[in-house]
This record gives C-alpha cells, structure tokens and sequence, in this order.
C-alpha cells in the first residue's frame, strides 16, 4: 500500500506539474508572445520613417525577432500535445539553422533512414544530440560540424563530428556532462563513444538497436 501510495503521489505531482506547464506555455505564446511582436511592429514602422535608421534600433529590432522566437520554442516545450509529436528531424534541423545563420560555423545534417522511436525516445536523443551540438560549439571553436543518421547493419549510428579543438575525454567527462549523455543513451538501451584528437576534431557516436516500427 505505501509503495502504491507513492506511486500515485508521483503520478499526481506530475499532473499537476504537466497542468502547470501548460498554462504557462499559453500565457507566453497568447500573451508575452504578442506583446513582443507589437513592439517590433511598431520599431519595424519606426525604421520605415527614418531615411537612416540608428544601428542601435536594427539590432533591437533584430534582437526582438530572436526573442520571439525562443518564446515560441519555449511555449511549445510546454505542451503537452507538442511533445507527443514531437520530432527529432524536425528540431534539430531548426537547431542547424540557428546555427548557421549567425555565419560562425557551417553545419550539415545528413539523415538517411528515419527513426521509429516513440516521441518520449526522440525528446532523449534530441537532449543527447543537442548537448553534444552545445559542448562543440562552446568548448571547441569549430568552424564546420556534420550530424549524420545511418543505419549500419543492426544498429542506428547518429554521428556529431566536428574541426575544432580535441580534448581528453577521461578529464572533462565531469563538466561536459558526458556522464549525463551516457546515462541518457542507456535508456535508449544503445551506446555512447567519444573520439577527440589533440590535433583538432571531435566525433560523438550514438548506436541505437535496429527495431522496426511498432504496429
């Protein structure tokens, strides 16, 4: 009974947490969300009267359009609905293209085979997938990046290579998380194996076991 009593403590703290999550997503998109896109109309009508607008008021202007756009991004990490649709093609290609456009780092996606992994698996992998992308972007100084999804033989290979500076795997594993990658890859019943050289370039790859799509 205690064990049962837990459970369902745990399961109503959830709920309650989901219901949470959800008004909040609602509140940014339906209400901060507009408030931020009738300020960059109004910055966006203030340039067209100007024969020469200010550089300060492009980047506001620019700096508002971001904004917006990771209120959205936010707003819909909240919902629940969202997250049971959730994509991993669809995030990470949006990731890369955040990426690319600040012009700093070429990065390349290369998806051969689609995965049949439940919304909850590809939210993990997104997580794994997006750290890896983090941790080279932050610590390495690359210049190009190749994320790659292949299946090889019985297993799934999600690839994250990149240029920049290597590093030793054994002495950062703390405060890269690659622990916390490793733990996330063992739910997903696959394995994880870091390849960095002193010479510059980094290879992060992922296995997953083969399985069909469930009926």
């Amino acid at each position: 009974m205690k064990e049962e009593f837990e459970k369902q403590f745990l399961k109503s703290q959830f709920e309650v947490q989901e219901q949470t999550f959800q008004q909040i997503g609602k509140e940014l998109h339906d209400n901060v969300g507009q408030l931020l896109s009738t300020s960059r109309m109004l910055i966006g009508l203030t340039e067209r009267e100007l024969q020469n607008p200010p550089d300060t008021l492009l980047t506001a202007n620019a700096t508002l359009g971001q904004a917006i756009n990771e209120i959205r991004s936010l707003a819909k990490s909240l919902d629940k609905e969202w997250l049971e649709r959730f994509s991993f093609s669809e995030n990470i290609q949006t990731m890369i293209e955040r990426i690319n456009a600040a012009k700093d780092i070429v990065v390349e996606y290369i998806q051969s085979v689609e995965l049949p992994l439940r919304s909850d698996e590809q939210i993990i992998l997104f997580r794994i997938v997006q750290e890896a992308i983090q941790n080279a972007v932050k610590h390495a100084g690359p210049t190009n990046m190749r994320i790659a999804v292949e299946a090889n033989e019985n297993i799934y290979l999600i690839t994250v290579s990149d240029n920049g500076r290597g590093f030793d795997v054994g002495s950062v594993s703390k405060s890269m998380g690659l622990a916390n990658m490793e733990h996330r890859v063992q739910l997903l019943q696959g394995t994880i194996h870091f390849n960095s050289i002193a010479e510059g370039g980094t290879t992060v790859a992922i296995r997953l076991p083969l399985k069909t799509e469930e009926p």
